[in-house]
């Protein structure tokens, strides 16, 4: 007699957590760790150390968990906002004083969530209604695709086919193959590369298995603080639209409960740590949110071992070195999937909550939010650049009275009427290099 096969458990918004146990968890969070490899690109922009990195964001994302009540599965890494004035300090001062300047950033982020908690909840929310709000995670989607198709053109083949077999995985098959879709198609395209010589595996041969980070102590000046500290303000921006897209994915509003004060604390206090030990300033990644899209695991427990593998991991250079050998074109694969996923969910956003866009006023906000922040047109003061992603949705907010904002419809599928904005934290890499020259 045939074997009955289990029926999977389908939880609030698809979410599939609840079918494994606490081991199978803790394997899964494998793949958050491999998806959030694009964090080694902030250190190595910056001069910072990554194997310090990776264990500040590891850590970094276990400690924003607890604070913000174990309830949003958010992994944190390096913000690419820091690129210009961090790489300026380390290359005059040296690493010690741009962890003085990181940690003035994490000042401004504590300072950021007291105003957040003044202002309340509904304030906040209303300056953000779905119109607004929709447009906004298709462009934190589409700001990427430059990195995911520049990645891709060091070799299409091999692209093309990482990306079909994340695609076949995710819609042909079942159970827990299917809730690892990332790591098989990174597998897979891995394999399918050595074939070709496109895998070097040098460094893999030379590194160490066990090697502790370079962990270094802060020194203070004002002229660190001065260039660094500035450049919060792009990632405490972006840090709501970030809450409200993991929300927007899940099915859970975010912004009331724990509450964006509650995540923005968080990361600070993160972010405190990562200064004090030699790492970045932390802030949520938008791949991990395109793992949550495509393998519908929403547990913030399978995040938690995401991180505490990544933080584990740190203390292994042949594991960095494998990560650094994975072929530019299989994460190019990957991420066009990822990324389209990301602008995926703000079409959804838009039509779940039926934005009429019939209303002349619609059109002209989603259109500005949108040509603007593709373009990636900016604004410089210095080593800040505030990118039009972030201001337009202010000025596109104000262009309208508050109390004539489009109606914020209750959405079933998402239990919830308050939606997300935007998080350059992963830019293309042309706007990453363009800046770090500048500077």
């Amino acid at each position: 007699m045939a074997k009955e096969k289990k029926e999977l458990i389908v939880g609030v918004n698809g979410d599939l957590s609840d079918n494994f146990t606490t081991g199978q968890k803790a394997v899964l969070g494998l793949q958050n760790t491999l998806a959030m490899c694009g964090v080694i690109l902030v250190p190595i922009l910056c001069g910072l150390d990554v194997s310090v990195t990776l264990f500040c964001a590891g850590i970094g994302t276990i400690i924003y968990q607890f604070i913000d009540k174990k309830m949003v599965p958010a992994f944190l890494g390096g913000s690419f906002a820091i690129i210009a004035g961090v790489s300026t300090v380390v290359g005059e001062m040296g690493i010690p004083y741009a962890q003085g300047g990181i940690l003035g950033m994490a000042v401004f982020y504590l300072l950021f969530a007291l105003l957040l908690k003044i202002l309340g909840k509904d304030r906040v929310a209303r300056v953000f209604p779905p119109i607004i709000v929709g447009p906004i995670i298709m462009v934190l989607g589409l700001s990427l695709a430059s990195v995911g198709v520049q990645e891709a053109e060091a070799n299409w083949p091999i692209a093309i086919i990482t990306f079909l077999i994340a695609v076949g995985v995710n819609n042909f098959s079942k159970g827990l193959t299917r809730v690892m879709t990332i790591i098989i198609a990174l597998v897979g395209g891995f394999i399918i590369s050595i074939p070709f010589g496109l895998v070097d595996f040098t460094a893999l041969k030379e590194a160490a298995w066990i090697g502790v980070p370079s962990f270094t102590l802060p020194q203070f000046s004002w002229r660190a603080i001065a260039l660094i500290a500035p450049c919060a303000i792009v990632p405490c921006l972006e840090h709501i639209g970030d809450v409200m897209a993991v929300g927007t994915v899940v099915g859970k509003d975010f912004t009331h409960e724990p509450g964006l004060d509650r995540s923005v604390f968080a990361c600070g206090v993160s972010t405190v740590l990562s200064g004090c030990l030699g790492g970045p300033s932390l802030t949520i990644h938008s791949e991990n949110t395109g793992v949550l899209a495509v393998t519908h695991l929403y547990s913030p427990t399978i995040v938690r071992f995401g991180a505490l593998w990544m933080a584990l991991l740190a203390f292994c250079p042949k594991f960095n070195a494998l990560c650094g050998s994975i072929p530019q074109a299989v994460l190019g694969g990957v991420g066009i999937l990822l990324y389209g996923m990301v602008t995926s969910t703000g079409i959804r956003t838009l039509v779940d909550h039926h934005v009429d866009f019939s209303q002349p006023r619609n059109l002209c906000i989603a259109a500005a939010i949108l040509i603007l922040g593709v373009g990636g047109a900016a604004i410089s003061f210095g080593s800040i650049m505030l990118r039009t992603s972030h201001i337009t949705i202010y000025s596109a907010a104000r262009a309208i009275p508050l109390g004539k904002l489009p109606a914020r419809q209750h959405s079933a599928a998402h239990g919830s009427s308050t939606v997300p904005v935007p998080n350059t934290g992963s830019a293309s890499m042309k706007a990453i290099t363009a800046e770090s020259s500048r500077a």
